[in-house]
């Protein structure tokens, strides 16, 4: 299991630098969820407890972090109370339960991406490659969480081939954000590199 473990150190790595690179813009917080979590992740060498148990908080809080929370009323108290929340949740509920959630969770996360890549598309008469990546990015964590709940054993193979994934991902937004990735115009063919 050595290479498995390798392949996460990196993936969680790369992740951790993720948000630098995404600051100033509107997926900021998405991303610095993104890197908590692979904090986190890096530690559960130490903790020893269920990866699960630390993406079921991640996902309330990204779908949070896609809205404006800082018009939520005392937001810092909703975070707070998301943030206890999730952790009792992840202590009471088994990892059979938490996986389903984990499919929902990120089912509602590509939805909204969707909706703002063709809100983005619509206004502005151009397709962002960055959005694109970033559906592909969810469905590769819809489609990683599926596996795990039909078949254990291929699960966690397919699992760790998706993290790998995750790497080339990961890279793609240390090098792009929603500003300076390519574009392609709707209105004329080609490629736009920045407006």
């Amino acid at each position: 299991m050595v290479i498995p473990h390798i392949v996460s150190l990196i993936s969680n790595t790369i992740w951790l630098f993720v948000p630098f690179r995404q600051a100033k813009t509107n997926y900021f917080f998405f991303f610095l969820i993104y890197a908590v979590t692979s904090a986190f992740m890096l530690l559960d060498y130490i903790l020893l407890l269920h990866p699960a148990k630390f993406y079921l908080g991640q996902g309330f809080f990204l779908i949070i972090s896609l809205y404006n929370f800082q018009k939520i009323p005392y937001y810092v108290s909703v975070l707070l109370s998301i943030l206890i929340i999730s952790i009792i949740l992840a202590v009471i509920i088994p990892v059979k339960i938490i996986i389903p959630c984990l499919i929902a969770e990120h089912v509602v996360i590509f939805f909204i991406i969707l909706k703002r890549t063709v809100l983005y598309s619509n206004e502005h008469k151009k397709l962002n490659i960055f959005h694109f990546v970033l559906l592909l990015f969810e469905i590769t964590a819809i489609t990683r969480f599926i596996v795990v709940l039909k078949n254990l054993r291929t699960g966690i193979i397919f699992f760790y081939l998706t993290t790998a994934f995750g790497i080339l991902i990961g890279i793609f937004f240390l090098l792009y954000n929603e500003k300076n990735s390519p574009k392609i115009s709707l209105e004329s063919k080609g490629i736009v590199n920045m407006d």
